[in-house]
């Protein structure tokens, strides 16, 4: 993206700031304080103790957020705006220093200014551009827009059609509960508290004492459709693709260590080829010893350098499937244990028993053997 400019040094010195992983991890750290100084504004003493810090705080962070922006859009002026992550923070960048312009020309319009300090507290989700893992969980939600979008319209008319039949049948203002059904958006919101199962028992014991004995059926129908069908199935569709998502994921970071690894590994046999090369060019014709070449090799290894195989059994994937078999074959061999355990006492418990019978069976012949000495000895006199 560099070509063409004409300030290369300075695009590449920034460049390499961006790229840089300390780059990031000033921005999380700045990104932490900044959530830490808006939890501790929000207690008015404190706030009031402090408010010089607070704004200088704010400023300064401000100021870093700016200057961030500025740099990756210098580096990347295009590819900047095709990143999501990236139109997002300047939004939230831009909605931030509005009140540093109109604050104090507008007075009057404190309710705008609110609804700008609350869109300025979402600079705090800034920190999803940094872990990747959050951003698989994020594009997994907006995949999932579109089904569940399905799910809440068919909910919406299944309470929609109860929310009518509710009215009118527990609607009336004598004889039903007019407070709970009495309209539709009364209607609608008793339906909204059964399908999250919050104090439904209460709306029924109400309907109960108005003699309303059948509206049991109507909310027992209502909880099982809505609830144990529906919501629960709008919680799996979002579950499913979480789990999608994590996979896709988990494949895309084990693809980028395989691509490094190979990366690596092209290095060091490019590097251990080119000097190899440079050994064997200055070597003159008498000098061009095979074992000299060899020993003056082997003072060019490094004991970093990796060790480049091509066997299955060091590639990664092999590997990780590996230990994935013996994970598996610990549990076995721990279920198994706790088998043999289980089938141990219960056989220690039967031998137990056994021995007890057999001391009690003889226990019991040497009684009667007694008793007929006692008897032969007694019988004579």
């Amino acid at each position: 993206m560099g070509h063409g400019r004409k300030d290369l040094l300075f695009y590449d010195y920034i460049a390499n700031i961006t790229q840089h992983a300390l780059f990031d991890g000033v921005v999380m750290v700045t990104i932490i304080l900044n959530a830490l100084f808006m939890a501790l504004e929000t207690d008015y003493n404190l706030k009031y103790k402090l408010f010089g810090l607070f704004q200088i705080a704010d400023e300064l962070f401000m100021a870093i957020y700016a200057m961030e922006f500025l740099m990756k859009v210098y580096v990347e002026p295009w590819l900047y705006w095709t990143n999501g992550y990236n139109v997002f923070d300047a939004f939230i960048l831009v909605i931030s220093f509005v009140p540093v312009f109109v604050y104090g020309e507008n007075p009057n319009q404190t309710l705008y200014m609110r609804i700008i300090r609350l869109c300025s507290s979402l600079r705090v989700l800034k920190v999803v551009a940094f872990i990747r893992g959050l951003q698989a969980l994020t594009a997994a939600l907006f995949k999932t827009t579109k089904s569940v979008v399905y799910v809440l319209s068919l909910m919406f008319l299944l309470m929609f059609i109860f929310a009518l039949n509710g009215y009118y049948y527990f609607g009336d203002p004598t004889t039903g509960d007019p407070d709970n059904w009495g309209d539709l958006g009364s209607a609608l919101f008793s339906l909204f508290d059964l399908v999250t199962l919050d104090g439904w028992t209460d709306m029924q014991q109400k309907l109960d004492d108005l003699g309303l004995v059948n509206s049991r059926i109507f909310t027992i129908l209502f909880i099982l459709i809505c609830y144990f069908i529906l919501f629960n199935m709008f919680i799996g569709v979002v579950i499913i693709e979480i789990q999608h998502s994590t996979k896709r994921f988990e494949n895309d970071i084990q693809s980028e260590r395989e691509a490094s690894l190979a990366h690596k590994k092209h290095a060091i046999t490019q590097r251990q080829k080119n000097e190899i090369r440079k050994l064997i060019q200055s070597q003159t014709g008498n000098e061009r010893n095979l074992t000299k070449l060899v020993e003056t090799f082997k003072k060019s290894l490094r004991h970093s350098d990796y060790m480049v195989m091509e066997d299955l059994c060091t590639s990664m994937s092999f590997t990780d499937l590996y230990l994935t078999t013996l994970g598996h074959q610990d549990a076995t061999v721990h279920q198994l244990q706790q088998l043999y355990a289980e089938a141990l006492l219960i056989l220690s418990e039967l031998l137990e028993k056994d021995l007890f019978d057999m001391e009690q069976k003889a226990q019991k012949g040497r009684n009667v053997k007694m008793s007929e000495q006692k008897c032969q000895e007694g019988g004579p006199d």
